[in-house]
């Protein structure tokens, strides 16, 4: 019930945050999968990703699903919702507050969720390369499908990568470590995104996430592949 409630109230937060006011940017993307036969599966990819920069700040807010199934028996199912605000306060160095709330049925942990502040600076800011690195701390309450709740101080950082090989395709490396005294969750994310055709385009992803203490019975890393079609605003 504290779950659904608090997830619907993070789903809340992001139609009625400043990203979802006129003239924001973003984009959405789908890639779905079912066969038939021998093997019955059905797998679906969706996220979508809202921004709004005005003057000195930028908001950006983002949901994923990931949710497969073979046989009729789940394999997958996977929800994602982050938000972040940024200061910029000088040319190339901003303040940030940022949230993230996961649901992973099959990590072994029923949710975690975690509250952050820090700072952040541009290192490359170029036509064909942008670095950007940020750290942080904040608070992470984390429950596992045993119930058992933990609640603590964590220090995060990020770095993001963009290298802009053409007009029409761009390679992204993300790298993010989130550490506290129970767990240190690492997540790499490594993406392709090529222009179709106007707005719309096509995204190539590999995603390694990993719990440096996974609950028993669960394994310490996971591993996503994804193709999916994207529209841009």
């Amino acid at each position: 019930m504290i779950k659904n409630k608090l997830f619907n109230t993070l789903l809340l937060a992001l139609f009625a945050s400043p990203v979802m006011a006129s003239d924001l940017s973003g984009e959405g993307e789908l890639g779905f999968t079912s066969t038939a036969g021998n093997s019955d599966s059905e797998t679906l990819n969706a996220k979508i990703g809202l921004g709004k920069a005005h003057g000195d700040w930028q908001h950006n807010a983002k949901l994923e699903v990931l949710q497969s199934t073979n046989n009729g028996i789940d394999s997958a199912d996977l929800v994602v919702f982050t938000e972040k605000s940024e200061y910029r306060f000088a040319e190339k160095t901003f303040a940030f507050a940022s949230l993230r709330y996961e649901q992973d049925k099959f990590s072994g942990f029923d949710h975690q969720a975690i509250l952050s502040l820090g700072m952040g600076h541009k290192i490359l800011e170029g036509v064909k390369h942008e670095l950007e690195a940020s750290a942080g701390a904040g608070y992470r309450d984390i429950e596992d499908n045993a119930s058992v709740t933990t609640r603590e101080v964590v220090f995060d950082g990020s770095m993001k990568y963009a290298w802009k090989i053409s007009e029409t395709s761009t390679f992204n490396q993300n790298l993010f470590v989130e550490s506290g005294s129970s767990n240190t969750y690492s997540k790499s994310e490594t993406f392709l995104k090529l222009v179709v055709v106007g707005n719309l385009g096509a995204k190539f992803g590999y995603e390694i996430k990993h719990n440096s203490k996974a609950p028993a019975g669960t394994e310490k890393t996971d591993t996503i592949t994804t193709a999916t079609l994207v529209y841009s605003f």
